[in-house]
């Protein structure tokens, strides 16, 4: 086992690598709240803050070998995001697709009532425990993601609608108030977690708002203050003991990604990565023959089969997954799909500031962390172009006047009053 001093150095080492990461895209943005405050206010927590407590009360319980892998292989994920996503930016990127901006209040209230209607089997179905969602979720994890997920999705599309649509504060605050209060009766505080950040994602990538590290920090104050708020609601603990037990879990990222590591879990050769980004998206109810043992829910079978029997939720592996899929050159794939994150990201925040439209909106939305499918595996980048371009085609139903994207197109005015005018973008 690695000595406690070599793994708080480790650890500090890629705290300080990643640090150094985020102060670098925010002094290029101008901004200490930017793309990359949603995993890291996540993040920071979940794999640097909490492992330094578990490991002074418990001492660390991986080799020296595991350790310095996945920490270096954090660190270089964000050191890699943040070197191609502060390239020097390119013309936008042009699309051949139509949008309007004419119907957004009226697409939001129809998400905003097809999520409760999605919702209401399950609520009519757990209604002994309409005060206690916590169990709710508890009882849906398996034969309901269909209603559940895409509840949940509504609710955030609804959202992001609202914030661009030419609507009173007044309105626009109904809708948010409809939507903290529908995901807070999934269950789960990640899903409440995300509103936040969709609205502070808005704030700072739609109405241009650049804060300072006081600002920031006062920001980031609120949300943890929220992020406890959601735990109080949800632990049943009795003592302190047993609190600092059970948030001791959400550090379980790297713990479990070191366990695969040490362990002769034979090498899966991309299979878990397929699985997680394909079969989970195929509903049980189509395929009722689909295993509860695919993608990352294998190495839950294997390395903690009792909470998959008994269906108390699937302990997360961080890097593990793709160390169980290609062993230690997991740290390039990762590498890679790090630049390819970055990559994206600057471009799509690009096409943000020319075309002020909720599809690309949600793209930036999902590029910072922040998705609107929550159904915890896979990276669902097609999913989210697919509802981009849904999100066009429905803005243009019913609407007078159509855009189309081309040289020498002209941006049009900002669709809500309240946003930012920025200079200087007047065409693509």
């Amino acid at each position: 086992m690695i000595s406690l001093d070599l793994a708080n150095a480790v650890l500090l080492a890629s705290l300080t690598i990643s640090s150094g990461a985020y102060i670098y895209v925010s002094r290029c943005e101008g901004s200490y709240v930017n793309i990359m405050t949603p995993g890291f206010l996540v993040n920071i927590p979940a794999m640097y803050l909490l492992p330094i407590a578990f490991n002074s009360l418990f001492g660390p319980e991986a080799s020296p070998f595991a350790y310095i892998y996945v920490y270096a292989t954090i660190a270089a994920e964000n050191l890699i995001f943040a070197f191609f996503y502060t390239r020097p930016k390119t013309k936008p990127l042009c699309l051949p697709l139509a949008f309007s901006y004419s119907n957004f209040w009226g697409l939001s209230l129809f998400c905003l009532a097809g999520a409760g209607l999605l919702y209401l089997p399950i609520l009519l179905e757990f209604r002994e425990y309409i005060f206690d969602p916590r169990r709710i979720y508890e009882q849906t994890r398996t034969g309901f993601g269909t209603s559940f997920f895409l509840s949940s999705t509504l609710v955030y599309l609804a959202v992001i609608l609202a914030m661009f649509a030419k609507q009173s504060v007044r309105r626009r605050v109904f809708v948010f108030l409809a939507a903290g209060f529908l995901l807070s009766l999934h269950g789960s505080k990640g899903q409440v977690l995300q509103l936040f950040f969709l609205i502070v994602i808005f704030e700072i990538y739609v109405r241009r708002r650049k804060l300072t590290i006081l600002p920031a920090l006062a920001v980031c104050f609120g949300i943890g203050v929220v992020l406890l708020g959601l735990f109080a609601a949800t632990m049943t603990l009795e003592t302190p003991a047993d609190a600092l037990q059970s948030l001791s879990q959400y550090s379980d990222y790297t713990r479990n990604a070191m366990l695969v590591i040490d362990s002769n879990f034979p090498l899966q050769y991309g299979r878990l990565t397929w699985e997680s980004n394909v079969l989970a998206l195929v509903p049980r109810a189509l395929v009722p023959s689909k295993p509860k043992d695919f993608g990352a829910f294998y190495l839950d079978a294997e390395f903690f089969p009792s909470a998959m029997d008994e269906d108390h939720g699937a302990p997360a592996f961080g890097p593990g997954l793709q160390y169980a899929d290609f062993g230690i050159l997991a740290i390039v794939y990762l590498g890679l799909f790090a630049a390819l994150r970055g990559w994206l990201a600057r471009l799509w925040i690009d096409r943000l500031k020319h075309t002020w439209h909720p599809a690309d909106f949600l793209v930036v939305a999902f590029l910072a962390d922040v998705t609107v499918f929550p159904i915890g595996t896979g990276w669902l980048l097609p999913e989210t172009l697919l509802l981009a371009m849904f999100l066009r085609y429905a803005s243009c139903i019913g609407a007078k006047k159509i855009y189309h994207e081309h040289i020498g197109y002209k941006r049009p005015a900002p669709p809500n009053p309240g946003l930012a005018p920025i200079n200087g973008l007047e065409g693509i």
